[in-house]
């Protein structure tokens, strides 16, 4: 007679549930931590690309002034922000 298997358990990422907050001038951005979206959110964006959900994203939870600053940013810091909103939210880009 075999013992029974041990349940299987898949090591879950971190979940940050805080909001990420950027300071763009005299802007702040709030954003949602990507680890943590409400699940209407995810319903919305789960068919888009990588492309379209983020702009998605940020379509649905920025103010239009919010919006008109981050239209107006320099493509580098644009980069900066969006890669600190990622690492805010314990994502990571993996390593090929």
């Amino acid at each position: 007679m075999t013992s029974p298997a041990a349940p299987i358990k898949i090591a879950q990422p971190a979940v940050v549930k805080d909001d990420f907050t950027y300071l763009v001038g005299d802007a702040e951005i709030v954003l949602p931590s990507l680890s943590y979206l409400k699940p209407g959110l995810v319903r919305r964006i789960r068919r888009l690309g990588d492309v379209d959900a983020m702009y998605t994203l940020l379509e649905l939870n920025l103010t239009p002034e919010a919006l008109a600053v981050l239209d107006d940013m320099d493509p580098d810091d644009y980069h900066r922000l969006l890669e600190a909103w990622r690492a805010h939210s314990g994502l990571s880009l993996g390593e090929s």
